[in-house]
């Protein structure tokens, strides 16, 4: 049976909006239910408390990488970087969140997040100790107290919310505090400040060849720009004394070494999107969405917004597979006081060749009245359900959207498991005379000329003396791990 957290992944979307969330360099805390107090940020116990809670979240719902070295390697230049660190009661965290935009944040309470997008963009433990030091510099200085944003109340209709998908960003003064304090916390710890404006360098070079596929904010993304910011952290390195740790192995070779193999873009284990058919190779089945509209992918659930924000379809787990019809009259018997829920028809239907039930529902949230399509599959030892949902007045215009969605879940078929390929990190050694285009066409390097450049911090015209090390993607076809153990 699969088990739960081997579900699909997707970023939060609101009910009637499609906007990317703010994720980096932020933080922010769950909005109290009726009747409960507020959480405020009074003090260091407050930070704890909240932020123990927001990290449950960031794995339920963004998931961290299951690589025990790395994640130790990232708690090494954690821990050395603590020992200058202002004297805090709680106790520091560092993990690696599994996505693959550039980014770092920090939790209340000491936890401090980096992405393994980061991690391939940078090119030396410095780099990664001057970001992680900008993030310690967030929590010790308890920024989160002054920023303070509240999430919402879950709709049971809704695609869940990440919690930390809504943090607020800093302002412009605790971001030029923050990148002061990392650079001073690095060269204490023995690393090179000047890594900071280097890593903001490469950090601007990705954000332009960004094509508009997506929109989430990274560590580039706060205030003030990475223009100025990599121009102030230039400067203020050259002011900062510092001595290099002779214990510590320095050199961009070491550093990636630690990196190799590390998974590059989407990681399809948890799914991927061709335009708008989502494929999940683990848990074997195709889903449909609606043309055009804005598709996400988080571990709770993987859906879609309407063009106009104002009407949601989304594919969620709902535990263990049992009789569709007692999963929807549960679903409903147990949303039905709080959210006014009333079963408009229901019937048994059939989705290929599953058994499945569907339930027309009408409610209401926050004082607007909405409609709602949910059909639930049983399929490979899970419960699904595919929910279609908006303001009553809008919802009407997609139901046959929402239907179809639900009609398009099946098995994948055998080219569709074929199509889906792995990226991984690789570090080549160049030849003499080499060039980037002719490295790449002899390595089966995936990345273009341009983004090999950029990643590795080299000009798009470089020419290697021989024996450097370069980073490149490499893919190959994907196969889920019973596949792999099958062919074994």
């Amino acid at each position: 049976m699969q088990p739960i957290r081997r579900l699909p992944r997707i970023l939060p979307l609101a009910l009637c909006a499609a906007a990317w969330l703010p994720v980096a360099c932020a933080t922010q805390l769950p909005q109290p239910v009726q009747g409960e107090r507020t959480v405020v940020l009074s003090t260091e116990y407050d930070d704890q408390r909240a932020g123990n809670e927001a990290f449950r979240t960031v794995q339920e719902e963004i998931g961290l990488v299951d690589d025990p070295a790395l994640t130790e390697y990232v708690r090494k230049i954690g821990r050395r970087l603590l020992r200058y660190a202002p004297p805090r009661t709680f106790e520091y965290e560092f993990a690696i969140v599994d996505q693959f935009e550039p980014n770092a944040f920090a939790l209340p309470g000491g936890y401090v997040f980096v992405s393994r997008g980061l991690l391939a963009l940078a090119n030396s433990e410095d780099e990664i100790a001057n970001v992680i030091g900008h993030e310690i510099t967030h929590a010790a200085a308890r920024h989160a107290a002054a920023q303070q944003e509240f999430a919402r109340r879950q709709n049971p209709l809704a695609l869940p919310w990440v919690l930390v998908g809504h943090l607020a960003a800093y302002g412009r003064d605790q971001e030029r505090d923050a990148d002061r304090g990392g650079q001073v916390l690095a060269a204490k710890a023995g690393y090179d400040p000047a890594a900071m404006s280097d890593f903001l360098k490469n950090l601007g070079g990705v954000e332009r060849l960004r094509t508009g596929v997506s929109r989430i904010p990274t560590f580039a993304a706060t205030h003030p720009g990475i223009t100025e910011r990599q121009a102030d952290t230039a400067a203020r390195s050259r002011t900062i004394q510092w001595e290099r740790d002779p214990a510590r192995p320095t050199g961009r070779d070491a550093y990636l070494r630690h990196i190799e193999g590390l998974a590059l873009g989407v990681n399809p284990a948890e799914g991927v999107f061709e335009g708008d058919r989502f494929l999940h190779p683990d848990l074997d089945f195709h889903l449909q969405f609606p043309h055009g509209w804005d598709y996400r992918n988080t571990r709770e659930a993987v859906g879609a917004v309407s063009s106009d924000g104002d009407a949601v379809i989304f594919l969620k787990a709902e535990g263990e597979e049992r009789d569709p019809k007692l999963a929807a009259e549960d679903f409903v018997a147990a949303n039905a006081e709080e959210f006014f829920l009333a079963v408009v028809r229901a019937a048994p239907v059939r989705i290929g060749d599953i058994q499945a039930y569907r339930v027309e529902v009408q409610g209401t949230s926050g004082g607007q009245k909405l409609g709602g399509l949910l059909t639930f599959i049983p399929y490979r030892g899970l419960m699904y359900r595919i929910t279609g949902v908006g303001p009553v007045r809008a919802f009407s215009r997609y139901q046959g959207r929402a239907l179809n969605t639900a009609r398009s879940f099946r098995p994948l078929t055998p080219q569709e498991r074929a199509s889906i390929e792995k990226t991984s990190l690789r570090v080549v050694k160049a030849l003499p005379e080499e060039e980037l285009v002719t490295l790449s066409e002899r390595t089966g390097n995936a990345w273009d000329p341009q983004r090999t450049a950029v990643l590795n911090g080299f000009a798009s015209t470089a020419r290697f003396r021989g024996g450097e090390d370069v980073k490149i993607a490499q893919s190959e076809p994907y196969r889920p791990p019973e596949t792999a153990a099958r062919a074994r």
